[in-house]
């Protein structure tokens, strides 16, 4: 396991350096195949060739999988083999795309710092943090602390879109050096949910930003799916290549 993971991320991290995508991080404890989605759509609906992470591919293995697009192998040694040689072909192949949109996934002390090792987004969003990985770690803090290394590997020049009603995420977001944009249902959110309502074939949604209030109607269930579709927004609106 220890040579493969070497070996997969330095392939691509050439990989990104020869190719020099876009690249969009998705973290949080919960939610991230959904605002993947929603971002995904919303940049393909401008015409991007976009490439999210297949199923929940976001650990020390799986993320460089989702960058050179390789299946895994799971635990089997001989699945793993024709995965080894097709690697270093993937790294030069002609349709690479402009923008990838990546999960980064946090469940153990340390995992965040490797995976910023491998790539570094320039656009990340963080969906919420809650205690479902937090056995791993001393406290909340200690977790919490996993995505304020995100944070940091912005630098100035990034965007951060967070989850708002999460004071833990606001308030380390808070210190963020990049634009830091916030979706949440308080009136001090750039994006505020408000009127939220179930309907017989899913839920509208009034919001309001400081150009105008609008509302929505999506046929999902659950405020996630609204905070989903609103990342996918503002990132449309961001990109420009």
């Amino acid at each position: 396991k220890f040579f493969l993971k070497i070996y997969l991320k330095y392939l691509t991290k050439l990989t990104i350096a020869i190719h020099r995508p876009l690249i969009i991080g998705i973290s949080g404890s919960v939610n991230k195949y959904f605002v993947k989605e929603e971002v995904k759509n919303a940049l393909m609906s401008k015409d991007y060739k976009v490439r999210s992470a297949p199923k929940n591919f976001n650990t020390e293995i799986g993320l460089p999988l989702s960058v050179l697009y390789l299946p895994s192998g799971y635990n089997s040694y001989k699945a793993w083999l024709p995965i080894i040689f097709k690697a270093i072909p993937a790294i030069w192949k002609k349709d690479f795309p402009k923008i990838l949109i990546l999960e980064l996934g946090a469940s153990e002390p340390g995992d965040m710092k490797y995976l910023l090792t491998v790539i570094k987004p320039q656009i990340a969003i963080i969906t919420d943090i809650t205690q479902r990985y937090v056995e791993s770690f001393s406290d909340m803090d200690e977790l919490v602390g996993e995505y304020e290394k995100l944070i940091a590997k912005l630098g100035n020049s990034g965007l951060l879109i967070f989850n708002n009603d999460n004071n833990r995420i606001a308030t380390i977001a808070s210190r963020a050096k990049c634009e830091a944009v916030s979706i949440g249902s308080t009136k001090d959110a750039d994006w505020q949910i408000t009127n939220l309502n179930t309907v017989e074939d899913g839920q509208e949604a009034i919001v309001k930003n400081k150009n105008e209030t609008k509302q929505y109607k999506i046929n999902k269930f659950g405020k996630h799916h609204v905070f989903s579709l609103i990342a996918g927004i503002v990132i449309k609106n961001y990109v420009e290549l």
